[in-house]
């Protein structure tokens, strides 16, 4: 049985973020084409989900996948970057999505 150095315990066991691995799981089946991102799933947390993207069409995307309404993002600034975000409850997880991105990079994909 594997143990860590302070040995095994069972708020640590992978098993307690299985919940958000089979939601990750049953997204990717029913939205195949939802963009792919950048995923924090934390121990301490196993009920949390930060994803993490690439800019605002994939964060539209997983707002329509995970059917939280417009009025739920948020736009900000990081520094000097724009970012936009929202957070919601959906499968049965707590979910933080955002993109911090570059306007220029946006403008780009036709999207202002």
């Amino acid at each position: 049985m594997f143990q860590t150095d302070s040995g095994s315990q069972q708020g640590q066991a992978l098993a307690m973020q299985a919940p958000v691995l089979a939601r990750l799981a049953e997204l990717a089946v029913s939205y195949p084409s939802l963009p792919g991102a950048y995923f924090c799933i934390s121990r301490h947390c196993p009920r949390e989900l930060s994803v993490q993207l690439d800019g605002p069409v994939a964060v539209e995307a997983w707002r329509e996948a995970l059917d939280v309404p417009v009025e739920e993002v948020v736009m900000r600034r990081l520094g000097d970057r724009p970012s936009l975000e929202f957070r919601a409850a959906a499968y049965g997880l707590w979910f933080h999505v955002y993109a911090v991105y570059d306007q220029v990079g946006v403008a780009r994909q036709g999207v202002a």
